[in-house]
């Protein structure tokens, strides 16, 4: 029969090995999350300076396979935005990685992207959500715009993970409103002094 003493060391161990495993998967979970904040980071560096070569590194291969390779993706990019002066976007950045999963030999990923537009006389604030997709272990991540559509992000990556939640995009709109011109200063009601007053 077995001792109380030896069972009561078996569960110790059992308990000291569950405790490490935990660790260690929280630990990894955290150095992944960190390597997709980097990687998203430098997409939306390469977005916010117009460096077109550098937002296509950290584009998703299968978005620009569409588009016929990388000098074609770039070239469409760049037609695209063109229009759209640099300093109209307020923010352009990441946000939250909301959900981090390993599916078969990569990991897949959704991360929070946070922008504000100031544009044609409106504002627009939109938190949209970025697929990553990694095929090294986490290290280094490509990302791809999930439209908030499960439906619209499998057409881009058919074997996307039905783990992966997407939210619904969050946008406002609103309207510019141009500054009140200030008044002249010999214009009724500007109350302001125009020169020296003079001695009696």
């Amino acid at each position: 029969m077995v001792s109380s003493g030896i069972i009561k060391k078996l569960v110790f161990l059992l308990v000291i090995l569950f405790f490490q495993t935990g660790l260690k998967a929280q630990f990894d979970t955290s150095f992944v999350k960190k390597n997709i904040k980097a990687c998203a980071d430098s997409l939306a560096t390469g977005f916010k300076g117009r460096n077109w070569d550098l937002f296509s590194r950290y584009t998703n291969p299968s978005i620009i396979g569409t588009m016929g390779g990388r000098s074609e993706f770039i070239n469409y990019i760049a037609r695209a935005f063109g229009p759209i002066p640099a300093a109209a976007w307020k923010i352009y950045d990441p946000g939250k990685v909301l959900q981090v999963i390993k599916s078969g030999n990569d990991f897949q990923s959704v991360i929070e992207l946070q922008s504000v537009i100031e544009w044609d006389g409106k504002r627009i604030t939109t938190i949209l959500y970025l697929v990553g997709q990694s095929w090294d272990g986490g290290l280094f991540w490509t990302f791809f715009d999930s439209q908030n559509d499960v439906k619209a992000a499998k057409q881009i990556k058919p074997d996307l993970s039905n783990e992966l939640i997407i939210p619904a995009k969050n946008e406002k709109v609103e309207a510019l409103h141009p500054p009140i011109p200030l008044k002249p200063a010999n214009e009724p009601g500007n109350n302001k002094p125009t020169g020296k007053a003079g001695n009696d």
